[in-house]
């Protein structure tokens, strides 16, 4: 069987195989990944059913009985000439060509992998009008002479394997793409992912829904958890919708790779919401989602402003600015902005309600938010109060439903219900594509008696609770212990002395998971260039006589190779020192939060359990500076110390005053 760190270095060759030669060549990979592995399990599949049809009957199956056994093997149809080998079989002249038609009739074919595995057109031609491919047949060649050299059949490549080697293939995209917009589309960092499932806690037969799925992390990530609570993956139901092309189709590609019954369905999920009844959308018990960061007119209802000469006013970006219409002319056929219609600018409370709107009475959600979401927006004010009447902006009005509860046009209460159960504040820095500071909001219409009037607040941006790195911010394991301790406690050092246990065996595992790989990486990386430097070192010291320039040779290639080992050694070293440090910030982390749950003042400056009162104080804003210290104490100065090394200045200023004046007075 294949291992996901081998699959992931033929992967990643293709990778270099096209870099600068094609737009997001990420889609080319995946569909031409997913293309074989159809067509091996596809052949696999056959195989084994006749397989299992001679040791039930003792004979090979006749014509009609072979047409029927293949009839009834496979999920996906294959039509003749579409396979893996009709495409590495054919000329280099006409391959783009016989790919292409081999994915646009496997679409035909199955009406489920429309615009899945024939998101990519492999027979696209050259831009310059030349006549030849965009994709060069050379380069095409290459890529299926790397992959044919596995096979992907279940045979070879469980769904486990195939599935992590996928998604590792998608961080190392949004690897390479951290400052673009693009990374941002079809990839959550994993750590965040992993904080939002765990507290959240998909339950069997429950409703899983992405409204704005990417790729697909939070529903698989959801799936590996039922399966480690629950033995099985499919025991809960899973749902997305993505409005990007090529991210619907990875993320579709995804779902079939892990082996899930995933419907993921494409279009905008603002403008038109899939799943529906006709009337209202549906419901699901459980929503996770990370929306784009304030999206500008998510309803597309914005006209260029133009000035007296009729020219498009621009931004300082230079995109024209927007005009918007009267609100009073809004609206949604699907009545989900109850809470109020946010502004048509920025599209955070548009998200944010559609989520709502899709829970369950008893639901729950996990939503990453840029942080502006928990502070933006004025209150009402009258003019006894700042000498002018102010009505409150649309955006704090959302906000402050959210804790308060529904109410009618005269303000009574429809519903009187608190849906916010808790909020991390995140680092800057963290997420693909922006740099705008990101935190997490979990709602809850069905919050615990204790906890109806409450919302837990975690500071997790504090310096040195994460690290920092080219271009990103990453939160190691020890800080999401932190982070998932704060949040499953609730504040009560007994259920932290429970959890933080368990948490350790996980986080510990993960570590060790993570340096396996890392230490198989390292293998692969060296595996080809020391097996032809021993090659060539063995050559040599096996002539019985040797000249001296064959002396100087062999002295050299020992060199090489040791040098080629050092390295290798080097980087083992090194992946084993950070494992062991991260399991040693781990110990000392879960030492850190006992000594913090247990003294009161200390505890202020990681979170605060904010009860209705101090948020009606606060006018409903959620800015973690109100309720959590988030100052960096200043460094305490030993007084003594400091007047001791004062005075030693002093004297050897003195001391040198002294000697410069000699020296002048000698001259």
């Amino acid at each position: 069987m294949i291992s996901k760190q081998a699959l992931g270095n033929i992967l990643f060759g293709m990778a270099d195989d096209l870099r600068d030669k094609v737009e997001d060549y990420k889609s080319y990979i995946l569909t031409l990944l997913f293309f074989k592995r159809l067509s091996d399990n596809y052949e696999w599949e056959t195989e084994n059913k006749i397989d299992e049809f001679v040791k039930q009957n003792g004979k090979i199956p006749n014509k009609k009985q072979l047409e029927l056994i293949i009839k009834k093997a496979h999920d996906f149809k294959i039509p003749d000439g579409c396979f893996w080998k009709d495409v590495r079989e054919s000329s280099s002249a006409k391959k783009n060509d016989t790919l292409h038609k081999a994915v646009t009739e496997i679409a035909n074919a199955n009406p489920s992998l429309k615009g899945v595995i024939n998101t990519v057109r492999w027979n696209e031609p050259s831009p310059d009008g030349s006549g030849g491919k965009k994709l060069s047949p050379a380069v095409l060649t290459a890529l299926i002479n790397r992959l044919d050299a596995v096979d992907l059949s279940n045979k070879n490549a469980s769904v486990d394997v195939l599935g992590d080697a996928y998604e590792y293939l998608i961080k190392k995209f949004a690897d390479e793409n951290k400052g673009g917009t693009t990374a941002g589309q079809f990839y959550t960092p994993q750590e965040v992912v992993d904080i939002i499932v765990r507290y959240t806690k998909p339950k069997k037969d429950e409703k899983v829904y992405d409204p704005t799925c990417g790729s697909g992390g939070f529903l698989i990530n959801s799936a590996k958890y039922a399966k480690e609570v629950y033995g099985n993956q499919k025991v809960i139901q899973l749902f997305g919708q993505e409005d990007v092309w090529n991210t619907w189709a990875i993320a579709n590609i995804n779902m079939i790779l892990h082996g899930l019954d995933a419907k993921v369905v494409k279009e905008d999920t603002l403008l038109k919401p899939q799943f529906n009844n006709g009337k209202e959308i549906d419901k699901f018990d459980l929503v996770l989602a990370n929306f784009p960061f304030s999206l500008t007119n998510w309803w597309k209802n914005g006209k260029p402003k133009k000035d007296k000469k009729g020219k498009p006013v621009l931004t300082k970006d230079g995109t024209p600015q927007l005009t918007f219409p009267d609100k009073n002319e809004f609206n949604d056929p699907w009545d989900r902005f109850e809470y109020g219609i946010p502004p048509f600018s920025v599209g955070d409370f548009a998200f944010l309600q559609h989520i709502v709107a899709s829970m369950t009475e008893n639901g729950r959600a996990g939503v990453v938010c840029p942080q502006g979401v928990l502070f933006r927006g004025q209150p009402e004010k009258t003019e006894e109060e700042e000498g002018q009447n102010r009505k409150a902006d649309d955006e704090y009005e959302i906000r402050r439903k959210f804790l308060t509860g529904l109410e009618d046009e005269n303000g009574k209460k429809l519903k009187g219900q608190n849906i916010i159960e808790a909020i991390v504040v995140l680092p800057s820095n963290l997420f693909y594509g922006t740099t705008i500071p990101g935190s997490i909001v979990f709602f809850n219409k069905n919050k615990p008696k204790d906890r109806k009037d409450k919302v837990l607040m975690i500071y997790a941006a504090r310096e040195g609770w994460y690290k920092e790195e080219a271009n990103m911010n990453v939160l190691m394991p020890h800080d999401i212990l932190r982070i998932m301790t704060m949040l499953e406690s609730w504040g009560d050092i007994e259920k932290a002395r429970k959890f933080i246990p368990t948490q350790e065996v996980r986080l510990h595992k993960k570590i060790q998971d993570d340096l396996d790989f890392k230490l198989s990486e390292i293998e692969l990386k060296y595996a080809e260039d020391l097996e032809l430097a021993e090659k060539r070192v063995a050559e040599l010291q096996a002539k019985d006589k040797r000249t001296k320039g064959q002396e100087n040779d062999l002295t050299k290639k020992k060199e090489v190779l040791q040098k080629l080992k050092d390295k290798k050694n080097s980087e083992i070293f090194d992946a084993k020192a950070l494992a062991a440090k991260e399991k040693l910030a781990i110990e000392n982390v879960k030492n850190e939060l006992l000594q913090m749950f247990a003294d009161p003042e200390l505890r202020k400056r990681y979170f605060a359990i904010v009860d209705m009162t101090e948020l009606e104080e606060n006018e409903y804003n959620l800015n973690i500076p109100r309720y959590v210290d988030t100052f960096e104490p200043e460094e305490e100065i030993d007084l003594q110390e400091a007047i001791a090394e004062f005075n030693s200045f002093v004297d050897a200023e003195e001391k040198a005053d002294n000697s410069l004046l000699s020296i002048l007075s000698i001259q």
